[in-house]
């Protein structure tokens, strides 16, 4: 008899063991199918967009972040990704309104699964800045600049700021950029300037950020490559920044 209820009880440990791997098997496969279909998904929104078929490929991306939210997540590296290429496909329609707050989203991801220098966090990080510089959100821009700071004092981690850098540092030397002759007449205009700062204050790369005229923009390179800041320190320790530097331009 006792040998009967050993028996028993192991074939029902085996049967329950069973059913959990069952179960474990099938989460995975579903997990797969999900993937898949996400891919697929993914390749026909970027499809559609090269092809200029934004209001075709809007449903489709409104689709995968929404499968990829339910499959993976809300914190997940795919679901930051289905939110950017969204806001891109709002960004390309001109709704910036409808493209911040995806943004914002996926650069708070990010912001937690990548490294400081990787492209996709720098990609939201310049798409987000330049949706709230275009809007002129500039009171937005400013609070969200400030919480970029807070993180950088707690981590001396490279490249882990964002923002204009007169927030974390001073110029030694930022050459006044000259109108240039040839934009008389045209309307004023705001220009942002990419940056990466290295450790001993000098500018080693800038590029271009959010568009605007190409004369304005050309002079504004100018200046920031020549572009020099004291060191930013982190707990003692001088740390490369990236940032980009606001240029200003009234009629003359």
């Amino acid at each position: 008899m006792k040998i009967l209820m050993v028996l028993l009880l192991m074939g029902l440990t085996v049967s329950a063991s069973f059913k959990t791997q069952l179960s474990n098997l099938n989460s995975q496969n579903q997990q797969t199918e999900e993937l898949a279909k996400s891919e697929q998904l993914k390749a026909e929104v970027v499809g559609l967009f090269k092809a200029g078929k934004l209001d075709e490929a809007l449903p489709l991306a409104k689709q995968l972040l929404e499968l990829n939210e339910r499959t993976f997540g809300p914190n997940a590296l795919m679901v930051a990704n289905a939110a950017s290429g969204l806001a891109e496909l709002y960004i390309a329609k001109g709704k910036f309104k409808e493209a911040e707050p995806l943004l914002l989203r996926a650069v708070e991801i990010n912001d937690t699964e990548l490294k400081p220098d990787d492209p996709s966090l720098i990609r939201t990080l310049e798409n987000y800045t330049c949706i709230l510089h275009l809007r002129e959100q500039d009171s937005k821009l400013k609070d969200f600049e400030t919480r970029r700071l807070a993180v950088l004092e707690r981590s001396p981690e490279p490249d882990r700021f964002w923002g204009a850098l007169w927030r974390v540092t001073k110029p030694t030397n930022v050459p006044k950029p000259d109108y240039p002759p040839g934009a008389k007449g045209i309307a004023s205009g705001r220009v942002l300037i990419e940056v990466i700062v290295d450790e001993t204050g000098k500018v080693i790369s800038a590029h271009n950020m959010c568009g605007g005229n190409v004369l304005l923009v050309g002079v504004s390179l100018e200046s920031a490559n020549k572009a020099q800041f004291k060191p930013v320190a982190v707990q003692g320790k001088p740390v490369r920044v990236i940032g980009y530097l606001p240029y200003r331009f009234e009629y003359r």
